[in-house]
């Protein structure tokens, strides 16, 4: 086989200099490219790829537009060389795929295992190295069976219909996210320079929740406090488990006291005692600033069951002044002007004393801390009662008057 017949899609692989870390990247349409291939580079993200073209640039394409990639064996003079000794023939054909095969080169193998079968279609290896199988005595390719199987092809993959729908389904909520937050976008840019502005939205009827996180990356933009907080109520009013839960945490994390309390508004609006469990969590932070501002929310929750978590709380271990000093604490920083969407580090966000301690390389002095915040929250959940820091006092209270109380049997009399 000599160079002028070797097909123009083999031309376009080999089109560039090869380098060792160049990839042979197989696009599902069926294309093949050579490039260097990168998933974690600074543009590549969210499960795409970057290829990069020496002397011409580099494009990002999803990871779902990509079948394979693989790293060559040899180089283009050396596939060139060794293919030019083939003729266009059965035999020279399949010696050429079994070479590239033996080299690692997956997809020009599958091209000239096609050509011997375009030459003789009963050749039995190229058969069934290409996956055919013989059924009823005919040869059945890999799609027919996937298809007998009950597979489709999809976005370059095997599927069943059922996983088919659903990629449908999460690219069209993508696309309904994306819808919203350019909407959401364009609304506020357009606000006080139109009478008549092209988007118009109505927050007060507000209910989709793909509009979620268009309207906390709104928040987190904002400089008019009035419209922050017109966002932090349309969150609250969609109550959607999304929204909820990043209430919830800036109802403690928040340092912005008005936009902290605002949240706080929100949670208190979808009270539900499941949210006790979520606070008490946060009642065992290293941080004490964060162990007293979710006690005051259980307070506000006022749910009986917080009693125990605040009690066992009541004195907790923290890092001593001279220790943490140089240590990392959201709380300290200083509140900004507006919302912020990001809050805490995530490696931080619910991290225990015991865990900073089990990670940090540095010896860490510690003391008992008091909360006072803790104990002001028991005295307006216990209505008024104050058993002082005596956690046991405290859980001794509510057994009292919280536990089930036994029936009273009365007994019949002998006749």
């Amino acid at each position: 086989m000599h160079r002028a017949v070797i097909s123009f899609s083999l031309l376009i692989l080999f089109a560039l200099p090869l380098r060792a870390e160049r990839h042979v990247v197989q696009l599902t349409n069926g294309g093949q490219l050579e490039a260097t291939a990168s998933t974690d580079s600074e543009i590549a993200s969210d499960g795409n790829v970057e290829l990069s073209f020496e002397g011409i640039g580099s494009v990002i394409l999803p990871g779902q537009m990509i079948e394979q990639i693989e790293a060559p064996a040899v180089t283009e003079d050396e596939y060139f060389d060794q293919a030019s000794n083939f003729a266009d023939s059965i035999g020279d054909q399949w010696k050429l795929a079994l070479w590239c095969r033996e080299k690692r080169l997956t997809f020009p193998f599958e091209r000239h295992a096609r050509r011997v079968l375009e030459l003789d279609p009963n050749h039995v290896e190229a058969r069934k190295a290409l996956g055919y199988q013989r059924r009823d005595g005919r040869w059945v390719s890999p799609s027919e069976i996937m298809h007998q199987r009950g597979y489709i092809r999809f976005d370059g993959r095997w599927m069943t219909k059922q996983q088919a729908a659903l990629l449908v389904a999460e690219q069209r909520q993508k696309e309904q996210l994306i819808d919203w937050k350019l909407r959401l976008h364009r609304w506020r840019q357009q606000l006080g320079k139109s009478n008549a502005p092209e988007v118009q939205i109505d927050f007060t009827t507000l209910q989709d929740p793909d509009a979620i996180p268009g309207l906390i990356q709104l928040l987190g933009q904002e400089s008019e406090k009035e419209l922050a907080l017109l966002y932090i109520e349309t969150l609250g009013r969609i109550n959607n488990p999304r929204a909820r839960s990043f209430l919830m945490e800036n109802a403690v994390y928040q340092n912005n006291p008005i936009y902290r309390d605002a949240c706080l508004r929100q949670v208190l609006a979808q009270r539900d005692p499941h949210m006790v469990e979520f606070f008490a969590n946060l009642l065992k932070s290293y941080d004490n600033i964060i162990v007293n501002r979710a006690a005051f929310v259980l307070a506000e929750l006022d749910y009986p069951t917080a009693v125990f978590p605040l009690a066992a709380a009541l004195n907790t271990q923290h890092l001593a002044p001279h220790s943490s000093r140089y240590t990392y604490f959201y709380t300290t920083l200083k509140p900004e002007s507006r919302f912020d969407i990001d809050g805490p580090k995530e490696s931080y966000r619910m991290l225990t004393l015991e865990e900073f301690m089990v990670r940090s390389k540095n010896a860490y002095d510690t003391i008992r801390v008091p909360n006072q915040g803790v104990h002001l929250a028991l005295r307006q959940l216990c209505d008024g009662q104050d058993f002082g820091f005596n956690p046991e006092a405290w859980k001794a209270w509510y057994q009292q008057e919280h536990a089930p109380k036994s029936p009273s049997i009365r007994l019949a009399r002998d006749q």
